[in-house]
């Protein structure tokens, strides 16, 4: 988190992490960090002042992260070159789900299985 900071401060925007610090996902961690790292630099270099918020629910069924932007550009911008992160995500056993909503923002939700 601390590496996209600059970044973020450059675009007068701010990262908000709601992982909880005891929060583990027994996962590849290299394949995990390009994933979240894509996420979150797409979210950052799309938008303008926005507020960027990660984070992790642990379900019955799997895990969720999430990365959500409150802009209105990051969706277009995730859309185009995704193809890594998906193929990425399914060597994992996980999906990335993309909801995007007018005036709302956009919620990319990578899901792993328990």
């Amino acid at each position: 988190m601390q590496s996209f900071c600059p970044l973020a401060v450059a675009k007068k925007s701010f990262i908000i992490n709601d992982v909880d610090d005891s929060f583990q996902l027994h996962t590849d961690e290299q394949v995990l960090a390009f994933i979240v790292g894509n996420l979150l630099n797409n979210a950052i270099s799309s938008s303008n002042a926005v507020c960027i918020r990660i984070e992790a629910v642990k379900h019955t069924t799997g895990v969720e992260v999430r990365v959500k932007n409150n802009g209105a550009n990051f969706y277009s911008t995730v859309a185009h070159g995704f193809s890594e992160v998906l193929a990425a995500a399914r060597s994992m056993g996980g999906t990335i789900n993309i909801y995007n909503q007018k005036h709302e923002g956009t919620v990319i939700t990578l899901s792993v299985a328990a």
